[in-house]
């Protein structure tokens, strides 16, 4: 079959996406773990290096800096993220927890910024990470306050299991949703990753719109129900910040 522009892009990233996935790889690496030719797969590495998206050196191929200058360039183009900037140190100063900021994209959540406080435990969270609505709490602020059909959309697809704390019933997600409209945060405990609890709160502008949410997690250990509450008001206050914050930036 021959390709077309959309089946040949198709392609392109993903190779791209195997080859970041393990970090590098040889096309016959590549060819045989996507089912392609070895041929087809080279030809398309050798475009990739010569647009400087994927680096070579002998015959083992990598992907290159420039998706983190693609990645940089386009997460401060986000009004949000200027607009937290402080706010996400003060609250990781605060709470000595791990913080982040995530914006929902094509129906992932996505981390836009980390900081960590003193006492954080050291995730495999960065910029540009994704994960599924549904599994982490400011996935679910976030689908709180999405359109109702377009969460029902993603729930039709399914709910995939992380942990064995993962919700997986449509009916009791819906039920935590309302939960977190009434409350005005969500909670995750163990639902991405287990022993780990994480609060978060939606950012909203002046309009209503939805522009992300700031995410507090910590060990399950250290996180009581008066911890979890004091940090529910502090990423409810540092949320409420950030929509003021907005309207100047």
């Amino acid at each position: 079959m021959p390709d077309t522009p959309n089946r040949s892009v198709a392609r392109a990233f993903t190779i791209i996406d195997e080859l970041s996935e393990n970090g590098s790889g040889r096309a016959s690496e590549l060819a045989a773990r996507l089912e392609m030719p070895v041929s087809t797969v080279h030809d398309y590495l050798q475009a990739l290096v010569d647009t400087g998206y994927v680096t070579v050196e002998d015959k083992v191929y990598h992907p290159s800096t420039r998706f983190l200058e693609v990645g940089h360039r386009q997460r401060h183009r986000f009004e949000v993220v200027k607009a937290v900037r402080d706010e996400l140190a003060a609250v990781a100063e605060e709470t000595g927890e791990h913080v982040t900021l995530l914006i929902e994209e094509n129906d992932q959540a996505v981390i836009l910024a980390v900081q960590e406080g003193s006492e954080a435990i050291t995730l495999f969270a960065y910029p540009g990470a994704r994960m599924p609505l549904h599994v982490t709490a400011p996935g679910k602020a976030m689908l709180a306050h999405m359109d109702p059909k377009r969460v029902e959309s993603i729930l039709d697809r399914g709910l995939v299991e992380i942990t064995s704390e993962t919700i997986t019933d449509p009916d009791v997600l819906l039920e935590q949703l309302e939960l977190v409209r009434e409350r005005g945060y969500a909670v995750d405990e163990g639902e991405r990753i287990a022993g780990m609890v994480c609060i978060a709160a939606p950012v909203l502008d002046k309009r209503d719109e939805l522009r992300g949410a700031i995410c507090v997690c910590g060990p399950e250990s250290r996180l009581d129900e008066t911890r979890r509450a004091e940090i529910a008001d502090v990423v409810k206050r540092a949320a409420n910040v950030t929509q003021v914050n907005l309207d100047y930036v």
